[in-house]
């Protein structure tokens, strides 16, 4: 399971972010025709230590969160919502075992690639097993 997948549940398990994207969670990039609000994640790096024995098999991954409005009160509060729904998020999550989730000081706002969606850029780190 990736660090990518295990947000994308986290957040898909929270009530207050479905009431507002109605499953419009999507990896990488956002669908044509897609509806706003949404929420897009983007895997940055995982890092995985090694030591004599070999991996140490519990990477820490940074992941970036948009959310995506029609306005900047959109963006700007779904993505309140992530950040309490992922900040110290710690426990199971599928065959994973998260240990903790850290925002990793981005936060940004811009206007999106084409200037006409409003989005707010959050990235996190998730330590997990």
């Amino acid at each position: 399971m990736s660090a990518l997948t295990i947000v994308r549940d986290i957040l898909a398990d929270d009530s207050g972010i479905t009431a507002s994207v109605a499953g419009r969670i999507w990896p990488v990039e956002l669908p044509q025709e897609t509806g706003l609000p949404a929420i897009v994640l983007h895997m940055v790096d995982e890092h995985d230590g090694r030591h004599l024995g070999g991996s140490d098999r519990y990477p820490l991954a940074r992941v970036i969160v948009d959310c995506l409005g029609d306005s900047y009160a959109d963006a700007d509060g779904l993505c309140d919502a992530v950040k309490a729904a992922l900040i110290d998020f710690a426990g199971s999550v599928g065959s994973a075992t998260v240990s903790d989730v850290a925002h990793d000081d981005l936060d940004i706002f811009d206007r999106g690639q084409a200037g006409d969606i409003w989005r707010r850029r959050l990235g996190f780190r998730v330590r997990y097993r």
